[in-house]
């Protein structure tokens, strides 16, 4: 059993194997077990000869100074001769606390966290202030069959899995297991079927019309549609470009927040120069390349323009099925769409490493199909 001084800072950095137990140099008694996905506080003691061991909590549920706080009081009955044996218990979160530290401790974008805040507070209302524990009660699993019953297949669906995802983390982190009712519900096939993905509207036949309507457009819209179809990222990923993320000189393109939570990068060919230079000049490196652009509107501005209807996301499956045409292998198209390989497959996902140099001739190629369908000339 080592002894060290326990402190936040040394617990977040790792404090060693599962099953190894730290004793406290600042409070004798106080330690702390080392888990596979939590650690825990314990008071290891004994009182005439008989070992005493106490529960504390769970780290981060409670932090160091807040463990001795319990400890304390526990360690003065037991040196008074007392024997401890009730567990000191923390209170657990509401249901609205647990959403904060869960979406902390999964680092949750911020747009993300407002649309799980929304369907909580809209759908689960009646336990937002209250303690997770109370998420066992029947009451709550009634609650979930009708909610699974009654709203849209989109919304049912969002909605089991964010309290499917926060149980799992209350669980792994708090040492409450409370099993998701829609596990249930769905075991019994009282679940609506999943919602199915949204078909592409927007077909190849239609770009010459498209870029007519594109072009007509402020340039600013203008320069932000065709780089999302010549590149294929996806809206937010487009918008959070900076001035910084451009190197002319690397012909690289960085995207440092995306879907996947990991930096992607893509080649500056010379289609999507053009459009890069344009949105660079004067630029801060702090500054967005798209600043103002409301990437909710801007198809609204198009089709009003007489582009065919169409949505942000059909740019990129437009991008992915003329790649597909071409015979561009998986793991180029992957690496341009910045998807990550299926989780069995070991060779993508630990062997081959592709950087933006490896997909600059093949997304150069796809780009260039793509104007093939329109009449009409890249500006420059």
């Amino acid at each position: 059993m080592a002894i060290v001084t326990l402190s936040d800072a040394l617990i977040s950095r790792g404090p060693g194997r599962a099953g190894t137990i730290l004793r406290d140099r600042t409070l004798c008694g106080l330690c702390l077990k080392v888990g596979r996905r939590s650690h825990s506080f314990i008071v290891a003691t004994s009182v005439q000869g008989r070992q005493v061991r106490v529960t504390l909590g769970r780290w981060p549920l409670i932090c160091v100074d807040e463990a001795r706080e319990l400890a304390l009081p526990i360690l003065r009955r037991c040196r008074a001769g007392e024997y401890v044996v009730a567990p000191v218990r923390p209170r657990l979160p509401t249901l609205r606390q647990l959403l904060t530290e869960y979406a902390k401790a999964k680092r949750v974008k911020a747009s993300s966290l407002a649309r799980y805040d929304s369907v909580l507070r809209t759908h689960f209302a009646d336990w937002m202030d209250r303690p997770v524990s109370a998420l066992k009660d029947s009451a709550f699993a009634t609650h979930c069959h009708e909610f699974a019953q009654s709203k849209g297949a989109a919304v049912v669906d969002l909605g089991r899995g964010i309290v499917g995802s926060m149980l799992r983390y209350l669980g792994a982190v708090h040492g409450v297991e409370v099993p998701s009712p829609f596990v249930r519900l769905s075991h019994a096939g009282l679940m609506p079927e999943r919602p199915k993905p949204r078909g592409r509207t927007l077909a190849e036949a239609d770009l010459k019309a498209w870029f007519v309507a594109v072009d007509s457009l402020p340039a600013v819209q203008r320069d932000y549609l065709r780089l999302l179809l010549l590149t294929g990222l996806r809206k937010n990923e487009g918008t959070g470009i900076r001035r910084r993320d451009v190197d002319f000189t690397a012909d690289t393109l960085l995207i440092p927040e995306t879907k996947g939570k990991r930096p992607h990068s893509l080649p500056i060919t010379p289609l999507i120069r053009e459009v890069l230079e344009r949105r660079c000049e004067s630029l801060d490196a702090t500054d967005r390349l798209f600043d103002g652009l409301s990437a909710d509107h801007v198809t609204e501005m198009a089709m009003r323009a007489g582009a065919p209807d169409f949505t942000l996301h059909d740019l990129r499956k437009l991008l992915a099925s003329v790649a597909a045409r071409q015979g561009v292998s998986d793991a180029i198209l992957r690496r341009i769409l910045g998807h990550a390989a299926k989780r069995g497959d070991v060779l993508h996902r630990h062997y081959v490493s592709l950087d933006a140099r490896d997909v600059a001739d093949a997304l150069e190629h796809i780009q260039a199909a793509l104007l093939a369908y329109s009449t009409c000339l890249p500006q420059v």
